[in-house]
């Protein structure tokens, strides 16, 4: 049985490119996060309205996920490394 506290798919966050992070929970757009010029890291929620300026991209990831800036513990980051697809043919003979 499923509590409300624990729900079944948490926050993923996706960095699009350098500096440019988007999150989503469960399929739904929850907003991005675009690294300025001076290193501070400007934080959008989903409708591309600014939710705020940190310094650390946990912060910001926080705020983002929260809908307002973080007032809980921190968000701590993972790698996940995803396979490159084999191609279909594999082992088939060539005549």
């Amino acid at each position: 049985m499923e509590s409300p506290e624990q729900p079944r798919a948490g926050v993923i966050w996706a960095r699009v490119e350098e500096g440019f992070h988007v999150g989503s929970r469960s399929g739904v757009f929850l907003g991005y996060i675009d690294r300025q010029p001076d290193g501070v890291f400007l934080a959008h929620d989903g409708r591309s309205q600014v939710v705020g300026r940190f310094a650390a991209l946990t912060e910001a990831m926080a705020a983002v996920t929260n809908g307002q800036p973080p007032l809980e513990a921190p968000v701590t980051l993972a790698q996940v490394r995803v396979p490159a697809p084999r191609s279909s043919d594999e082992g088939s003979a060539v005549a």
